[in-house]
């Protein structure tokens, strides 16, 4: 079938379905031509599996990352042009203007991206075996893809104020062709589940200061939240793009961020201090204990053989031109191409994944 009449097909069944639940079940049939595993989560996400025991020589992690600097903000995914995987890249692009809200005290480094280690210390993480049994269990597959491995880092902060689910992936657009906030938008519009790539998350966490704990809604988010208090050697592994979550204050109450930051500060390990960078100027530095740290293992789960084959080949993509013109189809634009700040601006104020 062709991908324009794919395209209007979904957008259709999608306007039905609001308004008649009696076709329900000719959605999820349509949806299943696709889709990587095909999975209910009548409660918003898949429950997460908690696990108690993540490494034999849980010191070792804080090691490589101090070993493994400059690390830089997050949030560059959700905004500027470049693609998630450039905005990871050591060198970024200078972003300008960004909001407020966005730069927060939180800094990230990846250590395998698309399945190659890019630092050999961690490369054992990268097929950790308890992860892997963890992706089987939550998504009933043995078809997991480990695809990526990250660490976050935070200096004393106050709790975030709002919580977010992570930035998925589809068939055809990605990390190396579209840039977060899109796919980001992709994701919370439910309008691609047709397309979705399964994905799997474990957080883990290595850090033995004050707070700094992990607060999330295995029920969805309009249900009780769970907090994670056990910040050392522990991990939780979830439908991390549809289970809300966040990280409440790090260190002591009295916490704020250094000053002068913008989106483009980056955090890095010297001597026996963290420093807080911006411009070759050192903003602030901390104590090695103060500064919290968590781990990210990120795997593709297919249901089967023919799944992960169209995955591989290319078979059912879409394009970035397709999946705007399926925003347009929803909301009466006439967006071209990523560039369009106008269409950046429409999507990230409709579905950026964040809910106060």
């Amino acid at each position: 079938m062709p991908s324009n009449v794919l395209m209007y097909l979904a957008y259709f069944a999608n306007q039905i379905r609001k308004r008649t639940p009696y076709v329900e079940h000719v959605f999820k049939a349509f949806y299943a031509l696709h889709v990587t595993t095909n999975v209910e989560r009548p409660n918003g996400c898949l429950p997460p599996v908690a696990i108690d025991h993540v490494v034999d020589e849980p010191d070792l992690i804080r090691d490589i990352a101090r070993n493994n600097g400059p690390y830089f903000m997050p949030a560059r995914y959700l905004i500027g042009g470049e693609t998630a995987a450039d905005a990871r890249k050591r060198t970024p692009k200078i972003v300008k203007d960004a909001p407020a809200y966005l730069i927060g005290p939180t800094w990230r480094g990846d250590w395998a991206f698309d399945g190659e280690v890019l630092v050999e210390e961690a490369a054992f993480l990268l097929h950790h075996e308890t992860f892997m049994e963890s992706a089987r269990t939550l998504f009933k597959s043995d078809i997991v893809i480990p695809e990526q491995v990250f660490v976050n880092l935070s200096t004393p902060m106050k709790a975030q104020p709002f919580s977010h689910v992570d930035i998925p992936e589809f068939m055809g657009v990605t990390r190396r062709n579209a840039p977060g906030w899109f796919l980001q938008a992709m994701g919370s519009s439910r309008l691609f589940e047709d397309v979705r790539i399964s994905i799997i998350t474990v957080v883990a966490w290595f850090y033995e200061g004050e707070r700094g704990f992990f607060r999330y809604w295995p029920s969805g988010r309009d249900n009780d939240s769970v907090r994670h208090e056990r910040m050392w050697n522990t991990a939780v592994a979830g439908d991390n793009d549809f289970m809300h979550h966040l990280v409440e204050r790090v260190g002591p109450k009295s916490s704020t961020p250094p000053e002068g930051m913008t989106i483009n500060t980056e955090l890095s390990f010297s001597d026996t201090k963290w420093n807080v960078i911006e411009g070759g100027e050192v903003l602030s530095s901390f104590d090695d204990t103060s500064v919290r740290l968590s781990l990210s293992w990120k795997a593709k789960v297919f249901s089967d053989t023919k799944n992960l084959e169209d995955y591989q080949t290319g078979s059912g993509d879409i394009s970035v031109s397709e999946a705007i013109n399926r925003f347009n189809a929803h909301l009466g634009s006439n967006f071209s191409d990523l560039g369009d700040d106008d269409l950046r601006v429409q999507l990230t104020e409709r579905w950026s994944g964040y809910v106060v």
